[in-house]
């Protein structure tokens, strides 16, 4: 499991103790703290548990011809604890299996959930934690060149019990829908954001010969 480095932090941080508090599909260790504080000195000792989740890339894949943008619904059993609609309009993403590159990781997401491939090089975007209160896990995040009029079906490896529907949405479509909260999940708030903001650019990039209105 791996240990918390305080090497280049702002402040200092001491460790007093870790131990693993759950282990099953997801591992939680609990922690026993001190850290400095803004105004001199430490922190009184505190009790706080990490949640340890690999990282994760997410891949944006967007159509610069037809201004279309890819995404997928699946189940979500913690949105459905939550009692919100349980099937979730996301965009593709997966965990960093050993000794893959996030590069490789993207490719692999994006055929495994949507079906497709990209037709120019990736295009890094960010890296940003989910739920820094609590987990480790961490979003490296990609836009992908793709033909949107192949983004049908269902998708998704029987046996991670993955049921993915894939559909394509114009922009402009998709920038409401997100704005009216159907993409209440993290990498699709950043993925519309990023895309509102450089998809004139990515359409000269990409050679578009229509350009966009």
């Amino acid at each position: 499991m791996r240990k918390p480095v305080n090497q280049g932090q702002p402040l200092p941080v001491e460790v007093l103790e870790q131990k693993a508090a759950f282990r099953g599909h997801l591992k939680v260790d609990e922690f026993r703290l001190r850290h400095g504080l803004f105004g001199g000195g430490m922190s009184g000792e505190m009790l706080r548990e990490v949640m340890w989740r690999g990282d994760a890339v997410v891949v944006v894949p967007y159509d610069p011809l037809r201004d279309e943008l890819v995404l997928i619904e699946q189940f979500r059993p913690a949105v459905f604890y939550n009692g919100d609609p349980a099937w979730m309009v996301e965009m593709v993403a997966g965990l960093i299996e050993d000794g893959e590159t996030l590069e490789e990781v993207a490719l692999r997401e994006l055929q495994e959930e949507s079906g497709l491939t990209t037709t120019s090089p990736l295009l890094p975007i960010t890296k940003t934690y989910s739920t820094p209160g609590f987990s480790s896990e961490r979003f490296h995040m990609f836009c992908a060149r793709v033909d949107a009029s192949q983004a049908r079906g269902i998708h998704g490896l029987d046996n991670e019990h993955e049921d993915i529907r894939v559909f394509s949405l114009p922009f402009a479509e998709a920038y409401a829908r997100w704005q009216a909260g159907g993409m209440a999940n993290t990498p699709c708030n950043i993925g519309i954001l990023w895309l509102a903001l450089h998809r004139k650019k990515l359409q000269q990039e990409w050679a578009n010969p229509h350009g966009l209105p």
